[in-house]
């Protein structure tokens, strides 16, 4: 039986190397490996939770997809008069400016208007090559030279990146952020530490309500966001003047965040999140990246819906998961022979729901993201690949001597291991 064990885990170990050089060759070429590679079920615990509260502290207001000189115009405008008359303690502006959009008047009284204390703008990071033909890393505020590359070193704090969502069109879905990006802005220098946007917005907010982020909350690697935030109630188009008294002391999120009928009506900016309906084979985009930085403000300064998250011990909890039931599968197929079909079905059936429900229960309950899609695929997998591998090593003339002779030290160790074992558990009996 030991013997078995190790032959079935070098095949598999083997298997499961080769599969992963061949997956992380082609996953972007191939849609479905793609589509398959995303899935996670511990997006059934948002796509199933309609538990949503509504923000008490975030409103965001919809600018539209209208001219872009007319919409810098009524951002510059809007910010003018909300500051003027019922100053929020911090103004968000998840919008990037293009380029190709020029009008001097207009443009420098939107820079007026970005430069407002209160106000954290979004920028992009981007390179470009110099005289030496080395790559300099900068912050891109396109059209606006007040707020150009510079600025990110002039005006710390007020300025944060946004593409830590990733790019819509690479189909993938949000489940987190990094706080802080650290790049190497010159060569030879010291990196530079950019900050999230959110992280941003929220520590401020935090700062004017005199308090600080929990201790609670790691921000040295990726952080898990929970989807509990409704906005519906908290979304104000940007002509509405009449809701313009509820932003008082307020956090304000200006960017695209038009509805109809329940779905984003507007292609720009929509990501795909844990919140969709269809959580596998997910065809229509379902939140603005807008309502997503919202989400994240809001996970930061109510520290009690912050998910915690560790990579590396989910990553290692499903490596041990995948070895128990790989070797109950195999102890199931060599002692039930007849009956294995059957027992495999029902292994398979109430080890994928056991799997799942603490998935969710994890996060429900403890607020740890402890995703386990690994460990359910290889419960799907498992029983089929235990025979799949028995059928060849049985296939396989004296693969036992074979390997002996080419591993004579390393075999020889685990037969006096069995050996061992067997005398244990003699004297035992």
């Amino acid at each position: 039986m030991f013997k078995k064990i190790i032959y079935h885990l070098i095949i598999v170990v083997v298997l499961s190397l080769t599969i992963k050089w061949v997956v992380d060759r082609i996953e972007d070429k191939n849609p479905i490996i793609k589509a398959i590679s995303e899935i996670r079920f511990s997006d059934l615990y948002f796509s199933i939770n309609n538990n949503l509260k509504p923000s008490s502290e975030i409103f965001i207001i919809d600018i539209g997809d209208k001219d872009p000189l007319k919409s810098r115009e009524e951002i510059a405008n809007f910010i003018e008069e909300i500051n003027s008359k019922y100053k929020p303690k911090i103004i968000g502006v998840d919008v990037y400016f293009n380029s190709k959009y020029k009008d001097a008047p207009i443009n420098s009284k939107l820079i007026s208007a970005l430069s407002n204390e209160n106000v954290i703008k979004m920028f992009k990071i981007d390179q470009t090559k110099g005289k030496d033909n080395k790559y300099q890393i900068y912050a891109d505020y396109s059209v606006l030279p007040a707020l150009g590359k510079d600025s990110i070193f002039s005006r710390e704090g007020q300025d944060g990146y946004t593409f830590g969502l990733g790019d819509p069109s690479d189909h993938t879905c949000v489940r987190y952020f990094k706080p802080v990006l650290e790049l190497q802005v010159q060569k030879n220098k010291n990196n530079v530490k950019y900050h999230h946007f959110s992280k941003l917005i929220a520590k401020k907010y935090l700062e004017k309500s005199d308090k600080k982020f929990s201790s609670n909350i790691n921000f040295d690697h990726k952080m898990m966001i929970n989807y509990n935030i409704d906005f519906s109630k908290n979304r104000i188009d940007i002509g509405d003047s009449t809701r313009y008294n509820e932003l008082k002391d307020k956090i304000v999120l200006i960017g695209v965040n038009t509805y109809k009928n329940g779905k984003p009506h507007y292609n720009d900016d929509v990501h795909f999140t844990p919140r969709n309906k269809n959580y596998i084979g997910r065809s229509e985009k379902d939140c603005y990246g807008i309502e997503i930085l919202g989400t994240i403000v809001s996970n930061l300064i109510n520290p009690n819906d912050a998910l915690s998250y560790s990579p590396n011990f989910v990553y290692w909890l499903n490596k041990i998961l995948f070895l128990i039931i790989y070797i109950g599968i195999l102890y199931l197929f060599i002692t039930l022979n007849e009956s294995f079909i059957f027992f495999k079905i029902l292994s398979q059936t109430l080890g994928v729901l056991f799997l799942v429900l603490i998935s969710i229960a994890s996060i429900y309950y403890t607020k740890n993201y402890i995703d386990l899609s690994f460990s359910i695929l290889m419960m799907f997998i498992s029983a089929e690949l235990v025979e799949v591998i028995e059928e060849l090593l049985q296939r396989l003339p004296n693969y036992h001597k074979k390997l002996s002779q080419k591993f004579p030290i390393f075999f020889t160790k685990i037969t006096k291991v069995s050996q061992n074992l067997s005398k244990s558990k003699a004297t035992n009996d």
